[in-house]
Formats: C-alpha cells, sequence, structure tokens
C-alpha cells in the first residue's frame, strides 16, 4: 500500500455559548475543566485546540483540523462530550449548550492577536475591553444578526 503524507493548516475561531445565555460557567477553574473536556474529545476526532477561553456564558477556541474532519462534527461532539462529562462530574449544577455556533477560519500566520484574546476573556469581559468582530452575537460578530445564531426561533 503507497504511504500519503499530507499537510493541513485549517484553523477556525469557535464561540458556543451556554444555554440561555445562563452563567454556568461560574469561574475560571470552571473554564479549565470545560477546556479538558474540549482538549479530550478534540485529541479523539483528530484536531488540536490551540487556544481556549471563556466567560460565565460562552467559550472561546481556537482549533486546527483536518480536512477529512467536518467542522460540524467536531463542535457538535465537543459540546456533546463537555456536556455531559460536565454533568457526570458536577450532577448538582446541569450544564448545557445553545444550539448553533459562531465559526469562521483563521489566517494561522496572522492570528496572534485572536489567539491572546481568546486567553484573556475573563479580563476583557470583567473590563469591558472586548473586540465586537470576535465575541457572541449578543456583543457581535460584526453583521450577524442576533436571532440567526443559537436559537431555534424561526
Amino acid at each position: 500500500m503507497k504511504q500519503q503524507h499530507s499537510f493541513h493548516r485549517l484553523f477556525f475561531h469557535l464561540v458556543f455559548s451556554t444555554k440561555n445565555r445562563e452563567h454556568m460557567i461560574r469561574s475560571p477553574e470552571d473554564g479549565h475543566v470545560l477546556a479538558g473536556f474540549f482538549k479530550a474529545k478534540a485529541h479523539e476526532l483528530d484536531a488540536y485546540i490551540e487556544e481556549f477561553g471563556c466567560w460565565k456564558d460562552h467559550v472561546h477556541l481556537l482549533v486546527r483540523i483536518p480536512p477529512k474532519l467536518a467542522l460540524a462534527r467536531l463542535y457538535g461532539q465537543m459540546k456533546g462530550f463537555a456536556t455531559h462529562a460536565w454533568n457526570q462530574r458536577h450532577p448538582e449544577l446541569p450544564f448545557g449548550w445553545q444550539d448553533g455556533v459562531f465559526s469562521i477560519t483563521v489566517d494561522p500566520d496572522n492570528c496572534e492577536d485572536l489567539r491572546a484574546y481568546i486567553r484573556g476573556q475573563w479580563d476583557h469581559h470583567e473590563f469591558n475591553n472586548l473586540i465586537i468582530r470576535w465575541e457572541t452575537p449578543e456583543n457581535g460578530p460584526e453583521g450577524m444578526p442576533v436571532d440567526d445564531f443559537g436559537t431555534d426561533e424561526q
């Protein structure tokens, strides 16, 4: 069998919101727990979490995926696994995600500002130092109607 080698650098910025935008992420430590769940599932799917950051009602991720993996499968699997794992670990604090996701492709050679922004989510929100084009629809991203993101309303 002929061995095939490929090189890819497909990067996406993803934002997931908590169910009903409730403040389910109580601290940066909760975010670290969620990040661990996302990283475990991404690794299983042959993807890699480049950066992770969160605020009380959403998470930001910079992910690298192979071309064979559908983006929808990645985020669906990560959200499902994180919800299940969280609820197993903390049954007294039920957790869930809003339907939908914000996703945008990212140039891996020009994303240092985005990386820093994702890492600093807690501080950015606490001090209202947001970059609207990288935020969730309640605060952005620019040009995206709020009711088209993560709701079942028609």
